[in-house]
């Protein structure tokens, strides 16, 4: 019974033995030498106990960004004396017409990381203070200027006639503003390009008169002003010729007795060229006396009057001279 119980004891012994030292040796426990190398040329050696590389970058604060790749899985188990690599994106700064963009990269140039983000520059871009060929270092800022446009609307006065209407009713020589004049709005729409500050072509694209221009109208009086009568000797006269006066009598050698329009010549009949004065036409002549334009000769042209007399001796009396002949309204 006590060998049996002895054997027992060593059995249990044995086991409690291997079990530790199985205990012992599990790589749970036991510290693992891994190195961590990131692209930014900083490579840190650590001890660490850490069992994923999930854990090993929370024990030494690591933090991995969703640009950033890992060499392992962050589930992954790590073992000892390996290199976990770590391979940092780059912060690249795109700067658009003084508008600052963030970008992240594994591009190693500036050409490449401009052709990956090119949906953010667009066509007719330039680069400035920088070459397509030159590496890409962390927080890097790339400048560009790009070609913008806008919309641009704005206003400008068309401007007003004025007009002038006759007003019989007004005195000759006076007006009157019975319309003000204002001017209308035109609308002009056009696009403007710009690059680098400065505007580059203009296009226009519509222009529109959202207010008619008013005209100012202006009447203007054309009722002639009645004139004081002129007279002389009580009677009234329109106006007066200066003419070269003869005188004949219903006698003289050629005349019938009858004038030129039928009448009998007598005194107060006057011959004269009707281009000058018409037929009908009463006159007044001073030292005759009022005649009236019935008669015609063949040498009374232009302004020339022949007075008709009863009597030869009145004729020869008047004789030629110049007189000044009213004509009688």
């Amino acid at each position: 019974m006590t060998k049996h119980i002895r054997i027992l004891l060593m059995v249990v012994f044995a086991v409690a033995v291997l079990t530790g030292t199985a205990a012992a040796y599990d790589g749970s426990e036991a510290p693992k030498n891994i190195t961590i190398s990131e692209n930014t040329g900083k490579d840190v050696k650590v001890t660490t106990t850490a069992q994923t590389v999930g854990e090993l970058f929370s024990e030494q604060g690591i933090e991995i960004e969703n640009e950033d790749i890992v060499s392992k899985n962050t589930d992954e188990e790590i073992i000892s004396g390996e290199t976990i690599k770590i391979t940092r994106a780059l912060t690249i700064n795109f700067n658009i017409n003084s508008e600052v963009k963030t970008v992240k990269t594994h591009k190693s140039t500036v050409g490449d990381v401009i052709a990956e983000n090119s949906s953010l520059l667009g066509e007719g871009y330039e680069l400035k203070g920088a070459n397509e060929s030159a590496r890409l270092y962390n927080n890097m800022t790339l400048n560009f200027s790009v070609p913008t446009d806008e919309i641009v609307t704005s206003t400008e006065k068309v401007a007003f006639e004025t007009k002038y209407v006759d007003n019989t009713d007004m005195p000759e020589g006076t007006e009157k503003v019975t319309q003000e004049g204002k001017s209308g709005v035109l609308e002009i729409t056009k696009k403007q390009y710009y690059f680098d500050g400065k505007i580059t072509k203009v296009e226009e694209i519509s222009h529109k008169v959202i207010e008619e221009p008013v005209d100012t109208i202006i009447q203007v009086g054309t009722k002639k002003k009645e004139q004081p009568a002129s007279s002389i000797d009580g009677l009234n006269y329109k106006k007066t010729i200066t003419m070269k006066s003869t005188a004949y009598t219903p006698n003289d050698a050629g005349c019938s007795g009858r004038t030129a329009t039928g009448a009998k010549a007598t005194k107060g009949i006057a011959a004269v060229d009707t281009n000058v004065i018409p037929f009908g036409t009463k006159l007044y002549i001073p030292g005759y006396g009022i005649a009236v334009a019935a008669d015609r000769g063949g040498a009374i042209k232009g302004n020339r009057i022949d007075l008709c007399y009863n009597t030869l001796s009145e004729a020869y009396s008047w004789g030629r001279r110049n007189v000044t002949v009213y004509v009688l309204e």
